[in-house]
C-alpha cells in the first residue's frame, strides 16, 4: 500500500506534539540555536506547500520570511542529540515528503497534470485544508520559539511574529475537504499475487480497489500502448463488465426478495446501475469484436495493465462464483452464488456494490484514454474505420450509472456505514475530469452530490420501504430529474 499525504502529516503532527512537550522545559541557548536551524527547514517546507500547491501566497509569504530570519543562526552541533530539534527536524522531513507526494502529480514546471489527482489537489476545498494544515504547524512552531532561551533575540522575535501573524491565524481556521489526506504518491501500485486461500468479501474489495487505482494511475503515464494492448484491454473489460452485470442482477433480485414492494428505492437504483454496466459491457464487446481479425495470433506478454486487469477479473469473479478460488478457465466453471448467498441482508450488498462502482469508474477512465489514443493512431497506423467507430461509442457519458450505484450503496448500507461511504463516493467524484462532461451533466452532478450527501446522513433504517417520489418533496435539496425514478 502506498503512503498518503495524510499519513505523513499525521507523522509531522506527532513530532510537533512531542517537540512541544520538550519545549515546556528549560531550552538553553545551545539548544535554542539547534531549534532555530531545524525551524528554518520546517518553515521552508511549509511555505513551499502553501505557495506551490495551495496557491496561498499571502500565507506562504510570512512563513518564508520567517525561514529567512531563522537561517541567520548557525547550527549548533552540540544540540543535535536534544529531542526538541530532533523532532522538529523529523516534522520538517515529513512535510518535505508530503510536498514531494503532491509534486508527483504535476510536471516539473507545474503547468501540466500527471494524474487524475490533480483535480483533487487543485480543488479550492482541498487547498483550504492544505493551508489550514500549514498554518496550524506554523502557529505551533511560533509557540515553541517563544519558549526558547533566545526568544527575545530580534530575528527570533520577528520570525515568531510572522508565524503567528493575522493571516496565518485566519488560515488556521479554514475548514476544507479531508480528501487532502487521501492523496497518494503518483506511482501505480505493485501487482500483488492472488492468495492461495479464500478471501472475505471485504478482502476481495480491498484488492479490487488497489488494482483499479493502479489501472487509473497507469492511464496517465507517458507510455505508448500498442494495438495488441488495446485489443487485450477490450477483452478483459468485456469479461469484467459481464461479471459486474451478473453481480448487480443478483443483487437486484435480492433487493426485491428482501422487500417485495416494487417501489423500493434500492431495487430501482440497482436496476439503473445494472443497465449502465450492461450497456458498458455491450460497448466493450463491440470494441473486442472490431479487433477480431485485425492482428495475427501471438503469444501474450502480460503488461502491468494486463496483470491488474487479470486481478480484477479474478477477484470480481470470486465475489460472484461459489468457488472461492475461481479463475476464468472453462474447466473451472462452477455455479454462481444465489442472491441470498451473495447478500443474506442488505448490508451485505455493500462490498459488492463498492467493488462494482470502483471497477465501473476505472473502466470509464481507461475507455477515455484508449479512445483518444486509438483515434490518434488511426491515421499513422491505418486502423479500420469500424474499429474507430466502436471506440467512439465508449465516449457516451456514464456518470449517471455511477450515481445510480452510489445511491444504491447508501440505500443498502446501515446508517453507521454511510459517512465512510460518502467520503469514498465524494472522492471518486472529485477525481473525475470535469472537462469530460457537458455543462448540463455538471449541473446535474452538483445536485446529485447534494442529494447523496443528504442521503448518506439520514437515519432511515435500510430495510424500510422508501419511495423517492414522495420523500424527494420533503428533502432540503433539489433532486435532479435523473434521480426522480420512473417506472
Amino acid at each position: 500500500m502506498t503512503v498518503t499525504f495524510g499519513e505523513l502529516i499525521d507523522g509531522a503532527q506527532v513530532h510537533m506534539e512531542i517537540a512541544d512537550l520538550h519545549a515546556r522545559h528549560d531550552v538553553d541557548a545551545t539548544v535554542s540555536a539547534g531549534v532555530f536551524n531545524t525551524a528554518r527547514s520546517l518553515t521552508a517546507t511549509l511555505a513551499r506547500c502553501a505557495r506551490d500547491f495551495a496557491r496561498a501566497d499571502e500565507v506562504a509569504r510570512p512563513i518564508r520570511e520567517a525561514s529567512h530570519l531563522l537561517a541567520r543562526w548557525e547550527p549548533n552541533h552540540a544540540a543535535a542529540s536534544h529531542p526538541l530539534p530532533t523532532h522538529l527536524s523529523a516534522a520538517a522531513t515529513a512535510w518535505g515528503a508530503a510536498g514531494d507526494i503532491l509534486a508527483t502529480h504535476f510536471s516539473a514546471d507545474r503547468t501540466a497534470t500527471r494524474s487524475e489527482w490533480t483535480t483533487v489537489i487543485t480543488s479550492q476545498h482541498v487547498r483550504d485544508r492544505l493551508v489550514r494544515e500549514v498554518a496550524g504547524h506554523a502557529l505551533a512552531l511560533s509557540d515553541i520559539l517563544d519558549r526558547t532561551a533566545l526568544a527575545r533575540a530580534a530575528d527570533v522575535r520577528f520570525a515568531s511574529g510572522l508565524l503567528s501573524s493575522p493571516v496565518v491565524v485566519a488560515a488556521s481556521a479554514l475548514d476544507g475537504s479531508t480528501a487532502l489526506r487521501e492523496i497518494p504518491l503518483n506511482r501505480p501500485g505493485p501487482v500483488q499475487p492472488l492468495p492461495h486461500q479464500p478471501e472475505t468479501p471485504d478482502e476481495l474489495r480491498t484488492g479490487i480497489t488497489a488494482d483499479t487505482d493502479a489501472l487509473r494511475a497507469l492511464c496517465h503515464l507517458d507510455t505508448e500502448l500498442g494495438q495488441r494492448e488495446w485489443q487485450r484491454t477490450a477483452l478483459a473489460a468485456s469479461i469484467i463488465t459481464h461479471i459486474g452485470t451478473k453481480l448487480l442482477t443478483g443483487l437486484t433480485r435480492r433487493a426485491y426478495e428482501l422487500n417485495p414492494d416494487r417501489n423500493h428505492a434500492l431495487g430501482k437504483a440497482l436496476q439503473r446501475g445494472t443497465n449502465g454496466i450492461d450497456g458498458m459491457n455491450a460497448m466493450w464487446k463491440g470494441v473486442r469484436q472490431a479487433w477480431e481479425g485485425c492482428l495475427p495470433a501471438k503469444a501474450a506478454t502480460r503488461s502491468l495493465r494486463q496483470q491488474h486487469l487479470d486481478q480484477v477479473v479474478v477477484r470480481l469473479g470470486r465475489l460472484l462464483d461459489t468457488d472461492p478460488l475461481w479463475i476464468p478457465a472453462r474447466r473451472n466453471a462452477v455455479p454462481i452464488k444465489t442472491p441470498d448467498v451473495i447478500a443474506p441482508n442488505m448490508r451485505d450488498m455493500v462490498p459488492a456494490l463498492r467493488s462494482v462502482l470502483r471497477v465501473f469508474e476505472a473502466l470509464t477512465i481507461i475507455a477515455e484514454h484508449d479512445r483518444r489514443d486509438v483515434t490518434r493512431a488511426m491515421r499513422a497506423e491505418q486502423l479500420p474505420e469500424d474499429l474507430v467507430q466502436a471506440y467512439g461509442w465508449l465516449t457516451s457519458s456514464r456518470v449517471r450509472s455511477s450515481w445510480a450505484l452510489s445511491e444504491a450503496l447508501f440505500h443498502a448500507a446501515d446508517p453507521d456505514q454511510r459517512p465512510e461511504l460518502w467520503h469514498e463516493v465524494d472522492l471518486l467524484e472529485m477525481r473525475r475530469d470535469p472537462a469530460s462532461h457537458s455543462c448540463q451533466t455538471l449541473r446535474e452532478r452538483e445536485g446529485t452530490r447534494l442529494w447523496l450527501e443528504w442521503l448518506s446522513t439520514r437515519d432511515a433504517v435500510s430495510e424500510s420501504r422508501l419511495d423517492l417520489t414522495t420523500t424527494s418533496n420533503r428533502a432540503t435539496v433539489r433532486i435532479p430529474r435523473t434521480l426522480r425514478h420512473s417506472a
